[in-house]
């Protein structure tokens, strides 16, 4: 009784408008010169943000509340909370959501004024003619990248119908090119096909490629030489588009003589015109384009060349819906700074949420969706920023990246809790974007987050190779100018291994990622893992994941990439895979987990990095290998096996449970046959009797021949997303795709293992 009756004072309070100093209301039908109560709100962010700071010490030691009433606050600028809009120590400054309504933030300018196209171009379509409706560029717009209907992004035209012509060049291991010389074919398309033209205007036009098969380019053209097949684009690609045919092929966008179909539009910023094809009937009235990338910074004092930051501290955002986003581009001399194969860009301001120089913080209940770039950032120094219980949706780029210093010895992005997010259809415009990346960030906790459907990885850790750390001359490889020499100079080892002497400067460590559930991760880039640890410290533990229904062009579900040590996975349950379940590189241990129908690929695929050396002694134990039917192939080396790959007689493989449940002789030959090189001398060939394999639950029956040979039970009742605690109107969105049906999993044994969605 006495709990109901506190909550009715204080909706009381709130209704009578109170005047009280740490609390303010914001609308977006509100105006500046209110006094920010609930009957006279403040129109903007920004106010509130400037009010705050005027309030005295004792008031923000008591804590003070912003909330944000429901409908778009349309952003033209970034919001940027420095150190005066910190909290006080042991309290903290909130910007929320009023009640149970939905504030929007949004930097969305609006388009009217649609007209149906009659003067039509020369190039334009003959299927377009009568179904294209035409607008002037805002004011004060240039060229923009995503167009969005309320809550849904409208793709510009797209058309493929082109190849590269394969080329010879001296590369690196990145397959970037090694010489400085040689970067020139970094913007050299050799072309064939009659897609690329000579258009007017090319500054508005951009092709596409992978030029290797794990990441990808959006480059404006600068040039076509139609006659010779020979295009050149404005900067510089990550890779020669020819460097390793992947399985995508090259495409060019936002082309008015490809708006042949419905739902597509056309920008030209030399006539100041947008072309539409609606889907149906006339424009929306939702349409808009975005202004921003970045709609809130946390940024304390950054010393970008010193040890120590200072950093804004004790900010919560809750209950808050980010959307219509603008994509990032590259720039001329990003060479050098972009993270691992340049999947993202080192400390750039291209996520809706970005803390650089934070700690303290918390992002919880909020939704981040349909936006032409990232959800959220974690630049240089963040730690103690806790981001729980949120929902990330269609997003061009990343859902959460963690981004900290380059190699060195400044280690200031760490400590952070990424827990029980919902995650889904990320990467939607730059396939490399993963669910939850973290480059040179250690101690973070990644747990209970449910991702799905995302284009490559699901959570990735990752820092900078040994390498590129042993190129010092050469500067625009990945990452390459990010590596803080001067730190290493001073601290760095005289003896040991060239590993043992640069691993303290590789910050990606010790990081536990446990509890996650992930399914239809690298749906579409290749080369790949759902959970994968490369070029990062030691420490890093993946244990008590549940990955299930991968299929892909990728290498395996979880991964120990190049350049790689001191890595275990351990109580992992992985299912229904056609691709190989773990791709095991370098010393790293392998204890305790179930893999479950993958083994017709493979389900520990053995390989390295060129010139890597043997690094023996890895555990690979306890675990178990079931196959529903009569496919095995347990261990595969793969093709590197001369490159200093740690073959299974190199690692301590034991005491594991093998069983093929249609052919059980063919299993017992196959461990005879290894037992030949030393290994599984103690493994046996049994049923482990899993409780309810169809119906995916993997606990072991008491009697279990895996138990009695050492596996410890797994409890999948903490795997994945606590639906108690997470906000019950985001799981309505949890769609399984764009039309909302779910995957029909099955298995076509006639060729080979084929998981068909549909």
């Amino acid at each position: 009784m006495n709990k109901i009756i506190a909550i009715l004072l204080v909706f009381v309070l709130f209704a009578c408008g109170t005047n009280e100093s740490n609390v303010y209301f914001v609308s977006p039908t509100g105006d500046d010169t209110n006094a920010g109560t609930l009957e006279a709100p403040f129109a903007t962010i920004e106010k509130a943000k400037l009010t705050l700071r005027n309030l005295s010490a004792g008031t923000k030691s008591k804590g003070v509340k912003v909330f944000l009433r429901g409908g778009t606050h349309t952003l033209t600028k970034t919001v940027v909370f420095g150190l005066e809009d910190s909290g006080a120590e042991g309290s903290t400054i909130s910007y929320e959501a009023y009640q149970d309504e939905t504030p929007v933030i949004s930097s969305g300018v609006a388009l009217k004024g649609w007209e149906k196209l009659e003067a039509y171009p020369a190039s334009l379509p003959e299927v377009a003619k009568g179904n294209v409706w035409v607008t002037d560029l805002p004011e004060g717009m240039g060229r923009f990248y995503t167009m969005f209907d309320g809550e849904t992004r409208i793709p510009t035209t797209h058309k493929e119908g082109f190849t590269f012509k394969d080329i010879d060049y001296v590369g690196a291991k990145s397959m970037n090119v090694l010489h400085d010389k040689d970067r020139y074919l970094l913007r050299k398309l050799e072309f064939e096909g009659g897609v690329l033209k000579n258009w007017e205007n090319l500054e508005d036009i951009e092709v596409g490629f992978a030029p290797v098969p794990w990441t990808m380019n959006l480059l404006q053209l600068e040039s076509v030489d139609e006659e010779k097949g020979i295009a050149w684009t404005v900067l510089e690609a990550n890779a020669p588009p020819a460097a390793k045919k992947s399985h995508t092929k090259p495409w060019v966008e936002n082309v008015i003589d490809h708006l042949d179909t419905a739902g597509h539009w056309v920008v030209n910023t030399q006539e100041r015109k947008i072309y539409y094809w609606p889907a149906q009937g006339a424009p929306s009235e939702n349409l808009v384009i975005p202004a921003l990338k970045e709609y809130f910074k946390v940024e304390g004092k950054v010393d970008y060349e010193g040890a120590t930051d200072i950093p804004t501290q004790n900010l919560v955002f809750r209950g808050l819906t980010f959307m219509h986003g603008e994509r990032d581009t590259w720039w001329k001399g990003h060479k050098g700074w972009g993270i691992q194969h340049d999947w993202d860009k080192f400390d750039r301001a291209n996520a809706m949420l970005r803390f650089r120089g934070a700690e303290n913080c918390e992002v919880t209940e909020c939704r981040f969706t349909n936006s032409g770039g990232s959800a959220i950032r974690l630049d240089l120094h963040s730690q103690k920023i806790n981001i729980n219980n949120n929902m990330i949706d269609f997003v061009g780029h990343m859902g959460i990246l963690l981004c900290g210093y380059g190699p060195g010895t400044k280690d200031v992005n760490k400590n952070n809790r990424i827990e029980n997010n919902l995650i889904h259809h990320v990467g939607r415009v730059m396939k490399m974007g993963a669910g939850v990346f973290a480059w040179q960030s250690g101690s973070n906790h990644i747990a209970n987050n449910l991702i799905h459907h995302v284009p490559r990885k699901a959570v990735g850790i990752c820092g900078i190779r040994v390498p590129i750390l042993q190129k010092r001359n050469i500067d625009f490889d990945e990452a390459s100018k990010t590596i803080r020499w001067n730190e290493i100079d001073k601290a760095i080892a005289k003896e040991g291994t060239f590993w043992q002497r640069y691993t303290p400067f590789l910050h990606a460590k010790n990081n536990i990622v446990e509890f996650n559930e992930v399914y239809r991760a690298l749906e579409e880039l290749a080369d790949g893992s759902s959970l994968n640890v490369s070029g990062a410290g030691e420490g890093n533990v993946m244990r008590n994941n549940y990955a299930h229904h991968i299929t892909s062009h990728a290498s395996g579900v979880m991964r120990t990439d190049d350049w790689q040590r001191g890595t275990t996975f351990e109580n992992n349950i992985i299912y229904m895979a056609n691709v190989a379940a773990i791709v095991h590189k370098g010393f790293n241990h392998i204890n305790n987990n179930i893999i479950v129908d993958c083994s017709s690929k493979e389900s520990i695929r053995f390989a390295s990095y060129p010139d890597e050396e043997a690094d023996y002694g890895s555990s690979i134990q306890n675990n178990i290998f079931y196959e529903s039917n009569n496919a095995i192939k347990y261990y595969n080396i793969s093709y590197r096996a001369s490159e200093g790959i740690s073959k299974p007689e190199d690692c301590n493989i034991d005491f594991n449970t093998l069983y093929c449940a249609k052919n059980v002789k063919k299993a017992e030959k196959y461990v005879a046959k290894v037992r030949k090189t030393g290994i599984d001398k103690n493994s046996i060939v049994a049923d482990p009797l899993f409780e309810d394999i169809a119906n995916e639950n993997f606990t072991l029956k008491a009697d279990s021949p895996a138990l009695k040979l050492g596996f410890k039970q797994i409890d999948m009742s903490e795997i994945g997303l606590k639906e108690n605690e997470f906000p019950a109107k985001y799981l309505q969105y949890n769609v399984q795709d764009i039309d909302g049906r779910k995957p029909n999993f099955h298995r076509n044994r006639a060729d080979q293992e084929i998981y068909d969605f549909w």
